[in-house]
């Protein structure tokens, strides 16, 4: 399950630093609305992959406990 969030927020990073950089490139509001949508992929994608990132390491710190108490 780990794997499939984290690559599922690394695709959208990558999808929203790409569709923001063309936005920028493009004149009105086509070129707003796309940089917009993505910067909310970016977003989202950098908050799901931190979330994974972060329940990764609680898990770790609390297998080196246990691991540590015996």
């Amino acid at each position: 399950m780990r794997r499939k969030a984290t690559a599922a927020g690394c695709i959208l990073w990558i999808i929203g630093l790409g569709m923001t950089i063309a936005g920028l490139n493009l004149d009105g509001d086509p070129g707003r609305w796309i940089s917009v949508t993505g910067n909310i992929l970016f977003l989202i994608g950098l908050g799901i992959t931190g979330a994974v990132w972060l329940s990764g390491r609680k898990k770790e710190d609390a297998e080196k406990e246990k691991t540590a108490a015996e």
